[in-house]
């Protein structure tokens, strides 16, 4: 009796795993535009982009990579225009000056992305008008990686990671690696958001890594920042933060002093006279 209990559980949750993984149709190769709703999915790389528009779009990328090619003029490796319940997870966009510029409202999600070699603006993300529900669900961008190494080409003025105008966004385990723009996480206009376990790690040239502007009630805990070079700031404008066992290493000022509730953060200054 305990193996049929047992056998139906398995099924069962094979069955649900084989939902979340549904995809209800391939994207060709020269098709460059999803109008939604629906779940796509791409089963090969592709040396183009590809834009989002409509809402209750899923596009899973199932680890294929989006090339930007040689002598090319596009500059967004994925857009994604204004729309509801949009996720896009499990892609890989290579060498585009921005590689994904998102613009969505309520239940969008952003997941397990990676970002190479993007010269101006790795991840853009900006929210469209309030709905003025409080109960809508909010923006997730979780597992995202942006790495900077080899990139080949000069890397513009901006951050890894610009959000823009999401109350309640939950920012988490996201990871940047080698990136050499101006900062980390630039966090906006997003009051009550989360930002929770990310990695800022072998930075160069960052003036701040994460800069938090005109949003009040942030959650920053359980970051960890690893400068290859000593930093400036660690976080910036956290007068109305809690700040929670974050770890900064090698930032000459880590800005803990300016959240109204600090506790068991480290915070490790660059050695005196180190650059």
């Amino acid at each position: 009796m305990r193996s049929i209990h047992k056998a139906g559980l398995v099924l069962a949750c094979a069955l649900l795993s084989a939902n979340a993984l549904a995809c209800d149709t391939v994207v060709p190769p020269q098709q460059g535009s999803l109008f939604g709703p629906g779940k796509y999915c791409l089963n090969a790389n592709r040396s183009a982009s590809l834009e989002l528009m409509g809402s209750d779009i899923e596009l899973d990328c199932r680890g294929r990579t989006l090339t930007r090619p040689q002598n090319s003029g596009a500059a967004v490796g994925i857009r994604v225009n204004p729309g509801d319940r949009i996720v896009v997870r499990n892609c890989r966009i290579d060498g585009f000056p921005v590689g994904i510029d998102m613009s969505a409202n309520a239940g969008s999600q952003l997941l397990n992305n990676t970002v190479l070699r993007a010269a101006d603006a790795p991840i853009v993300v900006r929210g469209g008008p309030p709905s003025g529900d409080p109960q809508a669900e909010p923006m997730r961008i979780v597992g995202n990686r942006v790495v900077g190494y080899e990139s080949g080409q000069p890397i513009g003025p901006g951050v890894a990671l610009r959000v823009m105008g999401l109350p309640r966004a939950v920012i988490a385990n996201n990871v940047v690696a080698g990136y050499t723009g101006s900062g980390g996480l630039e966090l906006s206009e997003s009051p009550d958001a989360q930002v929770t376990g990310n990695q800022f790690i072998d930075f160069s040239a960052a003036q701040q890594m994460i800069h938090l502007m005109h949003t009040p009630r942030v959650r920053v805990v359980h970051n960890t920042i690893v400068s290859a070079q000593p930093a400036m700031y660690g976080l910036v404008g956290a007068d109305d933060a809690t700040c929670v066992e974050n770890a900064f290493v090698n930032v000459r000022s880590s800005g803990f002093e300016r959240c109204p509730v600090a506790r068991y953060n480290i915070d490790r200054a660059p050695a005196p006279g180190g650059f």
